[in-house]
């Protein structure tokens, strides 16, 4: 309900003299920020980290639809970005059939380093195109009709 009450605040600009609105809310520390993540990453990885508290015992329980819609990145891109981060070692998830996934930061120390990570990003888009090929082709092969979907 709180947060509610901030979000119409905020959108009303009336966010003048409330006791409950931080005066600066947000420090990013410069590893981080210079750490070589695209803009997509960077704001899924914040987001993730707020709803872990940062800490790696943390967990964040927002599905995939709540993290694009509040990240304003559409929902494809949102899985994409989280495999890039998984793969990259910044955060780790813990599938739950059923429920939604629960994802944890992991310590820095743990990261791929930054000269690593347009090479990652490269072979899961390469990984992923062969996968949508081998699937064009079984269709093809058992005559069913293939549309392309734009990422």
């Amino acid at each position: 309900m709180k947060n509610r009450i901030i979000s119409s605040q905020v959108e009303n600009h009336q966010v003048e003299n409330q006791p409950d609105i931080p005066v600066s809310v947000a420090f990013i520390h410069g590893f981080l920020d210079e750490y070589g993540l695209d803009p997509y990453e960077f704001r899924l990885y914040a987001h993730i980290v707020r709803r872990t508290g940062g800490k790696p015992q943390g967990v964040c329980f927002a599905s995939i639809a709540t993290i694009s819609a509040v990240c304003k990145i559409s929902m494809r891109k949102t899985q994409q970005v989280i495999k890039n981060l998984i793969s990259a070692n910044f955060i780790v998830q813990n599938k739950r059939p059923g429920r939604t996934d629960e994802y944890r930061v992991r310590p820095a120390t743990e990261w791929i380093l930054p000269k690593d990570l347009e090479r990652l990003r490269q072979d899961l888009k390469d990984s992923e195109r062969i996968r949508r090929e081998s699937i064009v082709k079984r269709l093809q092969i058992s005559g069913q009709e293939v549309t392309e979907q734009e990422d």
